[in-house]
């Protein structure tokens, strides 16, 4: 049910407080009080349901908003997960000591924020921040707030005195799992994500009678640059480095006309934050380069900075055990994706499990995954939850 919200042909198109996200957001809230949890949306969009009359808890969760055009799973499988966990321990009585938070965040894929809604649950964020937060097109957060009717509520809060581990599962959104014949991914750590913005700015002239070496061309000069990156992240990263350049922009934007500005956003991943220390580096050095050679002027900025997470070795062993006990064959591995586990990992312990994505797809509607390894996720995570309950008798 939850992915027809936003459906498009096998995918999802649910982006933070679009319409469909927000629809999805009281759906979700709706199913928690229906499983007997007591439910609120919170300031920011964060979907949390709790157990009634618990001083302790365990955090499960993941997020339910989507990239544009993105996949039915990504996020949605943990939450759909820790719903129906919550929901058979209501059924089963109960525990008078440990109870569970099931939390949909809001805005994991940072259509305002990456992980906006766990930087604010973690107390990362605060409500004066609110102001000062917009999407790519000057969309503020505050005011998609005020349209979907969240704003002014209290924001909720992890409190590590009453919330004593978070488990998050998720597809894995690679290939690695899948081409290694294995059912169960063990997130050991999470790599770091830096997202840098360069502007070049030119001069806008006709194209057909100022000469090339008199030229102050933006767009050569951002040309110029995206073709270099590969041989500046291939020489200065690591084995695991990646590297993405998902966005640019170049005006005036006609044949005619010699650019007068040009803007391309780089993101790059690696389980290092020295290695994301030198990239940013050397990044700054290329763009004066560039710029230099184009006679154009520039200007950088690191717009998103989040560091590696390494998860919870006691919580790791604990789904690792799990998945021993099930029979599943599992494997340790690190994520090359972010997630809400490598904020609230800084707060308390947390860890992360995977199952695998058919040809390692995501971030598009051709995202999928076995029903057995959906289901057999769903298992791991399930003992994992009741033997940590059990654990606190």
């Amino acid at each position: 049910m939850l992915a027809r919200f936003g459906e498009y042909q096998t995918g999802v198109n649910r982006p933070a407080l679009s319409g469909e996200d927000i629809a999805a957001r009281n759906w979700l809230r709706n199913r928690m009080e229906e499983a007997g949890l007591e439910a609120i949306i919170d300031g920011v969009g964060n979907v949390i349901g709790r157990t009634p009359g618990h001083h302790k808890r365990i955090i499960l969760g993941s997020h339910t908003d989507t990239v544009p055009f993105g996949g039915w799973l990504d996020g949605a499988m943990g939450v759909v997960y820790s719903l129906e966990i919550a929901r058979t321990y209501m059924e089963a009585g109960g525990n008078n000591n440990i109870g569970i938070e099931v939390v949909s965040f809001n805005d994991e894929e940072g259509r305002f924020y990456a992980l906006l809604g766990s930087h604010f649950y973690c107390g990362l964020l605060e409500k004066s921040d609110l102001t000062g937060i917009h999407d790519t097109d000057g969309i503020s957060l505050q005011e998609s707030l005020e349209n979907a009717g969240f704003a002014g509520r209290e924001i909720a809060t992890l409190d590590p005195a009453k919330h004593i581990a978070y488990l998050e599962a998720h597809i894995e959104q690679g290939p690695v799992l899948e081409n290694e014949k294995r059912t169960i991914g063990l997130v050991t750590e999470i790599v770091g994500i830096r997202r840098s913005r360069v502007k070049f700015y030119g001069q806008a002239d006709h194209a057909g009678t100022t000469p090339m070496k008199l030229r102050k061309d933006a767009a050569a000069a951002l040309y110029n640059m995206a073709t270099r990156l590969e041989a500046l992240y291939r020489s200065e990263g690591s084995p695991h480095t990646v590297w993405n350049l998902g966005k640019a922009r170049i005006e005036p934007g006609t044949l005619n006309v010699v650019c007068s500005f040009a803007e391309l956003f780089i993101e790059y991943r690696d389980p290092s934050s020295e290695t994301l220390r030198k990239l940013q580096n050397k990044l700054d050095q290329l763009s004066a380069e560039v710029a230099d050679r184009y006679r154009v002027e520039k200007e950088s900025a690191e717009v998103v900075t989040i560091e590696p997470a390494k998860m919870d070795p006691m919580l790791v062993g604990r789904l690792e055990a799990a998945a021993k006990n099930l029979k599943k064959r599992h494997m340790r591995l690190h994520s090359g994706a972010g997630h809400d586990a490598m904020v609230l990992v800084k707060r308390i312990p947390a860890a992360m499990l995977f199952v695998p994505s058919i040809g390692g797809r995501s971030h598009d509607i051709n995202e999928n995954t076995q029903e057995y390894d959906l289901f057999s996720g769903a298992q791991v995570l399930s003992q994992t939850v009741s033997d940590l309950v059990d654990d606190h008798p």
